[in-house]
């Protein structure tokens, strides 16, 4: 197993892990729209692949707004369930995380389990005065500093890029 940078060719395995993973086509359907979309650019991404060379995970940081300050969002996660708990996506994460932070990004936000992404060192947004754009329990709107002090001076609503809204 090998977890690299997503290429051009990928396209259709990860297409394909997102809908087996997600049991349906929204977050592929996303995933799709953010690498057509100029506003959620720069889109970091990377899918873990077999030594036969099959995707079997996928996760994609994407252009977003905390108030008027750039920031990412990490969305989708997805592994194919055959794949699942064996630390796959959690290794997708933290060099997806690594890429963010070597290219000078400060914060990522996650909208996801409070129980899951604590480990990657995500916290409560609302403990920073960063609000979702959406009701959801403050629990599971996350935000992760990329650097020392990366959260100062940041509050506001959260804006996401347009193909959000089909989700």
């Amino acid at each position: 197993m090998i977890i690299r940078k997503e290429g051009f060719k990928d396209a259709a395995g990860i297409r394909l892990v997102h809908e087996a993973a997600f049991e349906q086509p929204n977050e592929a359907n996303l995933v799709d729209a953010l690498r057509e979309d100029e506003a959620a650019q720069p889109v970091f991404g990377r899918v873990a692949v077999t030594d036969k060379g099959e995707i079997v995970g996928h996760v994609l940081l994407s252009r977003i707004h905390i108030g008027d300050i750039s920031s990412l969002a990490l969305a989708p996660v997805g592994v194919l369930p055959a794949w699942q708990r064996k630390g796959i996506g959690s290794e997708l994460i933290r060099q997806v995380i690594e890429d963010a932070r070597d290219a000078g990004e400060s914060h990522i936000v996650v909208l996801g389990h409070d129980s899951y992404y604590p480990q990657f060192g995500f916290e409560r947004a609302i403990d920073y005065g960063i609000e979702p754009p959406f009701p959801v329990p403050p629990e599971v709107f996350l935000v992760l500093a990329l650097e020392r002090n990366g959260l100062r001076g940041v509050s506001g609503i959260v804006r996401y890029s347009p193909p959000f809204s089909a989700v």
